[in-house]
């Protein structure tokens, strides 16, 4: 008898395809491996956070990718191996790596029968992690995404200024981006905005050349565009940077979906789920696995219902672009 099934003995877990309940009060710590993208951010700190209040004991396990999902097999092959009570993943491109597009799972390579419970993924359905409307949902799958709806970000970018262009930067290797562009293009029609596209050039070894950056967003700029728009794309994330300096330098204003690039970046607004409340939710979720037996085909993919709208002032002084005192009534503003 392997650990995992001793700890299942003695907690009362049983197979969660079966559904069987557990014991309300959870004495043993379960196993939870940690897949993440770049290190662990505030959603694990919300998500440690959280278990410990709702009394759930965990030993948490940290596999940090590095940015690199060639590490990913590896992972892979200790999961099957050593068979966590709960895999929890960081991002899009992660999750999929894990578990696969719904309608593309190897279960030689994925994760099938174990609960996988996902966090920051923008567009699950979008993507291929969630199955479309109609059909059964996946056994082992369930998560939080954290991106506001489209309409409502281009609602709060003209809450602060008026937008005819908007101009984006991004990753033409990453499916979130792909998706996140393809998304902007149907709704620039409806809305009434034009789409201004700079996807970032690759080099030599295939990847996004990040010393592109400065060059397209002044292309963007010559081309009129009112803002800069950060979407849930990992390469510009981690260039942020680059890109938020260079639209400073050429006037123009960036408005981000994600909390890390106006918190500890230069990005003038945002309308963002909280770090950390993804994090408790995605706790409430393993909590319902684990502890409840639920299996997570019956635990819903959610975003959260409410967003933060932020302004980082002195990037608003700087660039001379002064929020009205309406909207400060509501905002929360970064001085």
């Amino acid at each position: 008898m392997n650990r995992r099934d001793v700890l299942a003995a003695l907690c009362g877990v049983s197979g969660f395809l079966a559904g069987s309940p557990a014991g309300a009060e959870n004495k043993c710590p379960f196993r939870i491996l940690m897949v993440l993208w770049r290190g662990e951010t505030g959603v694990e700190v919300g998500f440690r956070r959280t278990l410990a209040t709702l009394g759930v004991a965990a030993d948490i396990e940290v596999r940090d990718l590095s940015r690199d999902l060639g590490k990913l097999d590896a992972v892979l092959e200790e999961i099957r191996r050593t068979r966590p009570d709960l895999v929890y993943t960081w991002g899009t491109g992660v999750t999929l790596g894990v578990v696969g597009r719904w309608d593309a799972v190897d279960p030689a390579h994925h994760v099938t029968d174990i609960p996988v419970v996902f966090t920051m993924v923008s567009s699950p359905l979008a993507t291929g992690l969630q199955p479309p409307q109609g059909r059964p949902p996946r056994l082992n799958l369930t998560g939080v995404s954290h991106i506001a709806p489209l309409s409502a970000q281009i609602n709060a970018i003209r809450a602060y200024l008026p937008m005819a262009r908007l101009g984006i930067v991004y990753n033409r290797l990453e499916a979130n981006s792909l998706v996140n562009v393809d998304e902007l293009r149907a709704l620039s029609t409806k809305a009434g905005f034009r789409l201004l596209e700079a996807p970032v050039p690759l080099g030599a070894d295939g990847q996004p050349d990040a010393a592109a950056i400065p060059e397209l967003v002044a292309g963007l700029g010559h081309d009129g565009a009112d803002i800069l728009y950060i979407g849930p794309d990992n390469f510009v994330g981690a260039n942020r940077d680059q890109l938020t300096s260079a639209g400073i330098a050429a006037g123009i204003p960036c408005f981000t979906a994600t909390e890390l690039e106006i918190r500890e970046g230069d990005a003038m607004i945002g309308l963002v789920s909280r770090y950390d409340a993804v994090g408790q939710l995605a706790a409430h979720k393993a909590k319902q696995i684990l502890v409840e037996g639920i299996p997570p085909s019956e635990i819903p993919i959610e975003t959260l219902k409410r967003f933060t709208y932020i302004v980082r002032l002195p990037v608003a002084l700087r660039l001379e672009k002064y929020p009205s005192l309406q909207l400060l009534d509501y905002a929360e503003v970064i001085r």
